[in-house]
């Protein structure tokens, strides 16, 4: 009897881990698809469509989606999965919020990476260097490994669940957005960070961080100021 009830106990963790695979490769490949809206923003999917394109059962696909809600990539509602609409303002928010997580993460990615963090920036550095400043699908690929990489590197799961929540969304506001000027400019931002981290260096690693979250609250306000009254908004301190 015992031992039939082991036997069920790890046949029942088995198909726990395999289901919690597949709820986690579906939240990757739907969180990519909103990021580089190839899910439309504001567009409202039905649950069902999304389970036919991941080729997923429906108990998965329910589990990302309730991941991915919790990260405020999604959100779920009557009609079906709600795709966030592009917003300045969400944005701005995001980088409040994004730019003390960040900062401490950089600070503890400097102090506790190891030799496989080390090997993983350095390899980030030397492909971000060849990248063309029109390919916006490779780097925005690039921008996601370097976000899992420095969370990684923190060693502290709350930082890596806290950034997630921040990031995804401002990813997508910028790839949207982003010129090859600013491209350009974001990638010499990451290479600095990245190999200030390398060489242990926490002053310069917290400066370029600064640096990016600086640019990224002034791209933004560019395209406020562009499209809006800016004396709406009082994001500039």
């Amino acid at each position: 009897m015992f031992n039939d009830r082991r036997s069920l106990y790890r046949r029942n963790e088995i198909d726990k881990q395999q289901r919690k695979t597949k709820a986690a490769l579906a939240a990757e490949k739907i969180e990519a698809a909103i990021v580089n809206c190839e899910l439309s923003p504001g567009a409202v999917i039905v649950e069902a469509e999304l389970t036919e394109w991941l080729g997923l059962g429906r108990t998965p696909v329910r589990e990302a989606l309730m991941s991915l809600a919790n990260a405020n990539l999604l959100r779920l509602g009557k009609g079906g999965v709600i795709i966030p609409e592009l917003n300045a303002l969400t944005m701005l928010k995001l980088l409040e919020l994004r730019e003390p997580i960040e900062k401490l993460c950089v600070q503890k990615a400097v102090n506790r990476h190891t030799e496989a963090d080390h090997k993983v920036f350095a390899d980030i550095s030397e492909r971000l260097k060849s990248i063309h400043d029109t390919d916006r699908t490779t780097f925005m690929s690039i921008l996601w490994e370097i976000h899992i990489a420095l969370s990684n590197a923190s060693h502290n799961e709350f930082i890596h669940s806290a950034l997630r929540t921040t990031q995804g969304l401002s990813r997508r506001y910028w790839g949207y957005f982003a010129s090859p000027t600013d491209q350009t400019l974001a990638r010499e931002i990451y290479i600095a960070l990245l190999n200030a981290i390398i060489l242990k260096d926490t002053e310069s690693a917290v400066l370029q961080s600064k640096k990016l979250i600086r640019y990224l609250r002034n791209f933004t306000l560019h395209y406020i100021q562009e499209y809006s009254d800016p004396s709406s908004y009082n994001f500039g301190a």
